[in-house]
Order: C-alpha cells, then structure tokens, then sequence
C-alpha cells in the first residue's frame, strides 16, 4: 500500500512539472510572437512616417499592420490605457477589445520655436496560454518609434509639409 501512495505523489509531482514546463514554453512562444508584431508595428509607422490615430480605419499603415495581422493569425487582445487609442482586428477604433494600441507622444512642447517632433509608443499583448486552463494571465510588450520631424516650409504657392532627416 505504501509503494501505491508514493507512487501516486510521483505521478502527480510529474504532471505538475509536465503542465509547468508547458506554460514555459507557451510563455515564451506568445512572447516572441508579440514582440515580432510590436517590431512589425514600429516599422510600419516609421515607414509611413506619420499614421492617423482619428480615422484608422483609411489610413495605410493601419491596413498594412491589420493585413499582417490577419496572416500572421495574432489573435490576443487586451484593453488600452486611457491614454492610448486602441486598434481591433479589423482596424477599427476600439479600447477594450484592442489587438495593439497606440499613444502620439509630442517632444516639442513649444511648436513655434522647434519642428514638430512625435513619436509612437506601442502596446501589444499576449497571454500564458495553458492547454487545460486556457488564458490565465495577460502580459503587455512595448516599444517607441524614432523620432520623426516635421516642418512647415514656405514656397511660392503657400505652406507645405515635408520630412527632414
């Protein structure tokens, strides 16, 4: 009788270690996937060198990073900050169901003496995903673009904006 007790302590010692082991894995799986997207994100923005947070659903880096999205079958969500717009899958405007979410940050706080210099902060989620458990808890990675400059030059037919490197 005492071999069949010990032997169930190490049956159940080893499915612990079993499914921990597994949340490990999965862990860090969902981890570098997020990271990957936030990556994707920055350089998308940077790319386009301008998105617009008002109207997501016409502007082209939003669609671009929806479309990878989509093919890349990212399918965590989680609710943005108050401060940060939050995107959905479909790219719409959305912050309690959000796949990524975005904050403009401005550096020149006085835009009649500097150019005008934003930056993006990004938030993208995963989740420790246990085969039997399902989510249990929900994890955020974050990453800022470069900043980008903006000037208003004058020529003969009026003001126009164009990027400075």
């Amino acid at each position: 009788m005492r071999e069949a007790i010990g032997g169930t302590a190490i049956f159940q010692i080893v499915i612990f270690f079993i499914l921990l082991f597994t949340g490990f894995i999965c862990l860090s799986i969902n981890h570098s996937k997020a990271f990957n997207i936030k990556n994707m994100i920055i350089n998308s923005i940077e790319r386009a060198e301008k998105i617009n947070l008002s109207d997501p659903e016409n502007d082209d880096a939003i669609k671009e990073i929806v479309n990878y999205l989509k093919k890349n079958s990212y399918r965590s969500t989680g609710n943005c900050l108050d401060d940060y717009i939050g995107i959905n899958r479909e790219g719409k405007r959305d912050s309690r169901n959000s796949a990524f979410c975005i904050k403009e940050e401005n550096v020149a706080k006085n835009s009649t003496e500097f150019p005008e210099m934003n930056y993006y902060r990004v938030q993208v989620f995963y989740q420790l995903d246990l085969p039997i458990f399902k989510s249990l808890f929900e994890f955020k990675v974050s990453g800022d673009t470069k900043i980008m400059y903006r000037t208003v030059h004058l020529n003969k037919e009026g003001p126009t904006l164009w990027v400075e490197r």
